[in-house]
């Protein structure tokens, strides 16, 4: 008797061939590619988008020939390497002692690194120019009282220490997240076998920790630089004060500070950007590529923590001055500052602030903007996220590369710069005009900057889902649509929920976005937070900046319960298709359609 050989069918879903990606690949180049395209076109103009004008170089000889343009660039190279070193050094440690030791406190040290990832640059910009001001600062004025030492400057936030500590507070968060996994998955054996050959742990750790775990650390590095490279809120609130102009500032302050607005020179130097940081992110993925060191291996494979002896209260010592640095003081101005009469008043607290703020109509508008943009620009980016992984992972044309390139291209591109190419794209294409100023301007932007994070949300769920379950569905007559609504969709519905709160919560604290594109009525709350900080309102500031948290965590409790219902939902809809199933098979079927639907959904 012959040997049947059975291969596997090519996937028949909606996306399987060129021509059913194209659509999807229309509209990724609109949202992820043009705008990029729009910026080289512009820079090349010599004048503001939406106007006549003629090619020219004029636009990089007036912003490559001065002095300024290159201190501000390497106050951007200084800024971002001195914010790397110390992010990787300290995520390097904390990720060690909460993954491989029993450090004390360890157990708060990831929901706080999340917790640090979600708050936006802008409440570590306010909360830390209040903590660090000269002459009000609680950090100052309580350092003052208890030494009693008059005029004494404790820090300043407003100086180059101030920028680079308060910059690595985000930095150390980012770079934990990245490097958690690869510490808590690191086999223990390893560990064990080089001290048996008689080295001790502090040889240990930097001889085989370190080494097995470096393309992690070295693609770890990488990102923090281009990060690095992008910040734009904390230095323009501490640095600005101190004349202190990085690359992204430098930009702004051409089309937002300089009259007439220079858009051709900020194109310009904004391509300079993109180009490091494009050649920094491919050279990340180079590097990931060619090193891959195996860190979990077979039956042998242990995770147990090491008992470090004293040094656990050092690491303890670190941890406590982490949380009390990133999240409790910052927290605890913010909140004193909002019942403030005035910024450093030493008379009784009141609510007086939230008062204004509720009486202005500007901020209900800017609150309701928020609102808006995050609920439903976050549906958005996570549809347009879902749309474009699941096509990569599915698809066998060729062209999936190009649309996975695109999608995370927006990720290559600092946000400052992102919301110029955007203005360009949509003043410069007829028909798109009228949306320029509007609220809708602004939410798109914010979908493009927050698509390659959304993507990041749902490429693992889309990876874990087997293609036989789609291929029933299929096979059975349901069509595209059905099958993702059907089958996708609920299957991935806690990491959809999840991710979709995680963007909402990116795009209600973005500030890069919204003071390039909004006008007085498309105003969001980070830019009002901002420009009532500017303006010398500093309790205000505080007050709203205070609501926006209080709103994110209901949201946080409303969207914990709503994946709770979801998520019984779904497990009362597997009971149900189970039973189905299993009446089905006890059961003659008159076809063998409704069993392969029927064992797709029940999967």
């Amino acid at each position: 008797m012959s040997e049947v050989k059975f291969r596997r069918q090519p996937h028949t879903g909606p996306f399987s061939t060129g021509l059913s990606l194209l659509p999807l690949l229309l509209v990724s180049f609109f949202l992820f590619a043009m705008p990029i395209v729009m910026l080289i076109w512009g820079a090349f103009r010599n004048a503001s988008p939406g106007t006549k004008a003629n090619w020219s170089f004029d636009a990089f000889t007036r912003a490559y020939t001065t002095s300024e343009t290159w201190i501000d660039f390497r106050n951007s190279i200084a800024l971002s390497l001195s914010v790397t070193l110390i992010a990787v050094v300290v995520g390097v440690i904390l990720a060690f002692l909460v993954a491989r030791t029993t450090t004390p406190l360890r157990t708060i040290v990831t929901p706080m690194m999340a917790a640090v990832v979600a708050l936006p640059p802008l409440f570590y910009g306010i909360s830390w120019g209040m903590l660090g001001q000269k002459d009000v600062g609680l950090l100052n004025t309580t350092f003052r009282h208890i030494f009693g030492l008059d005029s004494f400057v404790l820090f300043n936030s407003n100086s180059w220490a101030g920028l680079i500590l308060v910059s690595a507070l985000k930095g150390v968060a980012f770079s934990f997240i990245l490097l958690i996994g690869p510490f808590g998955a690191m086999d223990r054996s390893l560990e064990e076998a080089s001290q048996i050959s008689g080295a001790n742990r502090l040889t240990t750790l930097f001889r085989v920790d370190l080494m097995v775990l470096s393309p992690a650390i070295i693609g770890t590095t990488i990102l923090s630089i281009v990060v690095g490279f992008e910040f734009f809120d904390i230095p323009l609130i501490l640095g600005t004060p101190a004349k202190i102009k990085v690359f992204s500032t430098r930009i702004y302050d051409m089309i937002d500070q300089q009259t007439p607005a220079d858009y051709g020179g900020a194109g310009a130097l904004s391509l300079l950007l993109v180009a490091i940081v494009i050649v920094l992110v491919i050279l990340q993925w180079r590097i990931l590529g060619k090193r891959n060191f195996t860190t979990v291996t077979g039956k042998t494979h242990r995770t147990d923590p090491w008992d470090i002896g004293k040094w656990r209260y050092a690491g303890t010592a670190l941890i406590a001055v982490y949380v009390l640095l990133a999240v409790v003081l910052p927290m605890f101005q913010l909140l004193l500052g909002s019942l403030q009469s005035f910024f450093g008043s030493q008379g009784p607290l009141s609510f007086i602030n939230y008062h204004k703020l509720f009486a202005n109509a500007n901020v209900l508008q800017a609150l309701w903007n928020t609102l808006l943009t995050a609920l439903v620009g976050g549906f958005l980016a996570m549809v347009v996220a879902l749309l474009v992984t699941y096509a990569v992972a599915r698809s066998q044309s060729g062209w999936r590369k190009a649309l996975d390139l695109m999608g995370w291209l927006p990720f290559a591109v600092p946000g400052i710069i992102l919301a110029l190419a955007i203005a360009w794209e949509y003043v410069s294409i007829p028909g798109l005009k009228h949306l320029y100023g509007t609220i809708w301007i602004v939410m798109l932007a914010l979908v493009v900057t927050a698509a390659p994070m959304a993507m990041r949300s749902v490429q693992p769920a889309i990876g874990q889902l087997a293609r036989d379950l789609e291929e029933s569905a299929r096979v059975s007559g349901a069509s595209g649509m059905r099958m993702m609504t059907t089958i996708v969709l609920p299957l991935i519905a806690p990491s959809f929920l999840s991710g979709w709160f995680l963007v909402a919560i990116l795009l209600s604290g973005n500030l890069t976005i919204p003071i390039l594109l909004s006008t007085p009525t498309s105003q969001t709350v980070p830019l009002v937070v901002y420009t009532l900080y500017t303006q010398g309102q500093v309790t205000q500031a505080s007050a709203l900046f205070v609501i926006e948290l209080l709103l994110l965590g209901i949201g946080f409790v409303l969207a914990k319960g709503i994946a709770a219902l979801a998520a019984r939902a779904m497990k009362r809809q597997r009971d149900l298709q189970q039973a189905k199933l299993m009446a089905i098979d006890t059961a003659e079927p008159q076809t063998t359609e409704p069993v392969a639907l029927a064992k797709a959904q029940s999967s």
